[in-house]
């Protein structure tokens, strides 16, 4: 169990992830949280756009000229069996590749995908917390936790470094701002 200034965490659920290969992680640091992004944030984000698709390509199917039809069982086949297939599938390999560490000094968000994007911000760098959780993500219970720096250009700032995907964000938004307490020198 995940203990954060002696309180146990509902997040230590999480803890079965490791961390990757990539990650050096110090002799001094402690690894108190791995988060791995949710599926269902990609697949939520994935359904709406396809949805969004499917409804132009029937309004293309009803109106195209007839001349044009011999396009529509291919262009059928692609939008309503191929691309949902290869968006989901590559989406779960996706999701897979993020792994966001939380260790007594620093976070770590890593990205493996295509390439590897590998973030650092040590905990006394961090001047706010954002918690970004759209309507899908409050009724699935996952969102994004915006470390931010001083001289981050917002919004992208944020976006660019944040811990997306996460489930129970307010959690995670809680201990890191515990580990950012506990950081602070304290007033003489």
């Amino acid at each position: 169990m995940i203990r954060l200034n002696g309180q146990p965490s509902d997040l230590a659920g999480n803890v079965a992830l490791s961390v990757p290969k990539e990650v050096s992680i110090t002799s001094e640091e402690k690894v108190l949280m791995v988060l791995g992004r949710s599926y269902i944030s990609f697949v939520s984000l994935a359904t709406i756009g396809l949805v969004v698709l499917w409804v132009v390509v029937a309004i293309i199917n009803f109106y195209l000229p007839s001349e044009h039809v011999w396009i529509l069982p291919s262009l059928n086949v692609f939008c309503f069996l191929l691309l949902p297939l290869l968006l989901y599938g590559l989406g779960y390999v996706y999701v897979k590749g993020h792994r966001y560490i939380i260790t007594n000094e620093r976070i770590v968000m890593f990205r493996k995908f295509v390439g590897i994007l590998l973030r650092t911000v040590t905990h006394d760098k961090i001047t706010d917390l954002i918690v970004n959780q759209g309507p899908i993500g409050r009724l699935c219970n996952y969102g994004r936790v915006s470390p931010i720096t001083a001289g981050m250009i917002m919004p992208m700032g944020a976006v660019m470094f944040s811990i997306s995907g996460v489930r129970s964000p307010y959690e995670v938004r809680d201990s890191i701002a515990q580990l950012v307490r506990a950081m602070e020198p304290e007033e003489q």
